[in-house]
C-alpha cells in the first residue's frame, strides 16, 4: 500500500487493528495489516544508514510487559510522534516484508501502535508464522 497517502494507508491500517482487537484471527483485517506500512523508529544516527538498507535494519527494542522484548512499530506519525516524541526518524515498510524477514532467535513480540487504545502485541511466533504468511 506505499502508493497511497500516508493517511489513507494508516486509516487502512488503523481500521484493521480495531477489527483484530475484536477479532484477534480475523483472516481479512490480517491481510490487510499484512499489506500495509509500517512505521519503524530509528535514532537519528542510523537513519541515513538504514535508510534503504532491509538487510541491515536495526530493529529498535523496548520492554513492554509482559513482552521483554518487543519492536515497536506505528501506523502513523501521529502514533509515532505521541508515543515516542524524542524519535525523529523512521523507516516506512510494509509489515509483511518486516515480518517475512523477522529474526527466528531474538525472542522479539511486535508491538503496533503502542501507547494507543487500538495497540496489538504479536509473540515472536505469531510474527513468524501469522504476520509473515502470504496474504490471500
Amino acid at each position: 500500500m506505499t502508493d497511497l497517502p500516508e493517511e489513507l494507508f494508516a486509516a487502512v491500517a488503523q481500521e484493521a487493528l480495531r477489527e483484530l482487537n475484536r477479532d484477534c484471527c480475523e483472516p481479512a483485517a490480517l491481510d490487510t495489516l499484512i499489506a500495509c506500512d509500517v512505521l519503524v523508529p530509528l535514532p537519528m544516527e542510523l537513519a541515513e544508514r538504514e535508510a534503504q538498507d532491509l538487510a541491515h535494519l536495526t530493529l529498535p527494542v523496548v520492554e513492554l510487559p509482559p513482552w521483554p522484548r518487543t519492536v515497536p512499530v506505528f501506523t502513523s506519525e501521529e502514533r509515532l510522534s505521541v508515543a515516542l516524541p524524542h524519535v525523529p526518524c523512521y523507516r516506512q515498510l510494509r509489515l509483511g516484508l518486516l515480518a517475512a524477514s523477522w529474526p527466528a532467535d531474538a525472542g522479539l513480540s511486535l508491538s503496533i501502535d503502542i501507547g494507543h487504545p487500538d495497540s496489538l502485541t504479536f509473540s515472536p511466533d505469531t510474527v513468524r508464522s501469522l504476520l509473515a504468511r502470504p496474504q490471500r
